[in-house]
């Protein structure tokens, strides 16, 4: 692929590590720093905007890689991972948000990483890719 392609992986892990980050530390965060303002934190917007932003960031690190490379386990991973970040964003106030939202997210963030680093791999390693331009 060319560099333009492992660009968006690279993105795409930043991003998820810090949503993974965002729900390990979070409740840590609540409870060690009682004192400063940390609710905008469990904001569901935060979610919501980051399953917004994780999104396009995976479709355009998967398509070029997919094309060339036909991975479709890696594929089928970070679909399960935005479809896990998407349940815990667009649930909204019920149950599913409060109680297992982070479980949820934290699990998304996580698969989405892996499933960058395995794509990123991947690309590395195919001679498709190689014959594009390298993967940088």
């Amino acid at each position: 692929m060319s560099e333009y392609k492992s660009t968006w992986d690279r993105l795409g892990i930043a991003l998820s590590v810090i949503c993974l980050a965002h729900c390990l530390l979070l409740p840590v965060a609540l409870v060690a720093l009682p004192l400063v303002a940390v609710n905008w934190l469990q904001d569901d917007a935060v979610h919501v905007v980051m399953a917004l932003l994780l999104a396009p960031v995976a479709a355009f690190a998967l398509v070029p890689g997919l094309r060339l490379h036909r991975s479709w386990g890696v594929a089928g991973a970070m679909a399960a991972g935005l479809a896990l970040l998407s349940t815990a964003a667009f649930a909204g106030q019920g149950s599913v948000a409060r109680e297992w939202g982070n479980v949820l997210t934290g699990a998304g963030g996580a698969i989405l990483v892996v499933a960058h680093f395995v794509n990123l791999k991947l690309c590395r390693s195919c001679p498709a890719c190689s014959a594009h331009g390298g993967s940088g």
